[in-house]
């Protein structure tokens, strides 16, 4: 009787460390995770400032994720020249392109800073404004300076925080800014009587910290706002 028990003791510890031994194996299998860059291209104004193009430098890139079936998954990218990231909501950014290990997170968040040293714009958002009192569509691009650190819970389609990644299921999430809540404050009578100044030879509503200065101060009081957003598809 006691071999007995012993012997089935044993068959039930090496079967238990056989199965938990997959599911540790099972959980370390990834997923293919792209991330894009894009930003919010509404327009508005009265359908007169549109946004269509644009960049942001990246010093870092961190994912943190909260899994219900195993460990936490948590990876820094350090780009010490900086990664220049364009605005594009087709194409993944190539440097963002992880196998994380598949699971249910029940939170995952995404943080990232801009890059740059002095006299370097770390963010650029390009568009087109058109006059209303003379009815000229004009170009436009807003140039930021200064380090920003967004730290982003990311949402599900649905907008909940639970995100399922199983293997040989490809996702791609997508990193969005939000310009259009940034000029939110600016005004159409701001937008018409902006200083004009040639950009690769066309008059252009520049805004920076030394031109336009009256939209760009609120802009700048908006833009460490965090309204960015990550959605996984």
């Amino acid at each position: 009787m006691n071999n007995t028990f012993i012997k089935l003791a044993l068959v039930i510890l090496v079967t238990s460390s056989f199965s938990c031994g997959k599911d540790r194996k099972k959980w370390k299998l990834p997923t293919d995770v792209k991330f894009k860059m894009d930003m919010n291209r509404t327009v508005t104004l009265g359908g007169n400032l549109s946004w269509t193009s644009g960049n942001i430098i990246v010093s870092y890139f961190t994912f943190n994720g909260q899994r219900e079936q195993s460990s936490d998954v948590n990876f820094t990218k350090d780009y010490p020249s900086g990664l220049n990231v364009f605005f594009d909501p087709t194409n993944p950014v190539p440097a963002w392109d992880f196998d994380i290990p598949q699971g249910t997170y029940h939170q995952i968040n995404v943080s990232f800073r801009t890059y740059g040293s002095t006299g370097d714009d770390h963010i650029v958002i390009k568009g087109t404004y058109k006059n209303t009192s003379t009815s000229v569509v004009y170009p436009v691009q807003f140039e930021f300076e200064a380090e920003e650190y967004y730290n982003v819970t990311a949402r599900n389609s649905s907008g909940g925080t639970k995100i399922n990644l199983e293997k040989d299921k490809p996702v791609s999430a997508t990193i969005k800014v939000d310009p259009v809540y940034w000029f939110q404050t600016v005004t159409t009578g701001m937008m018409d009587n902006a200083t004009l100044v040639v950009v690769n030879g066309n008059p252009t509503i520049l805004i920076n910290d030394d031109t336009n200065e009256d939209i760009f101060d609120l802009v700048r009081d908006r833009i460490d706002d965090n309204v960015t957003t990550v959605i996984f598809n």
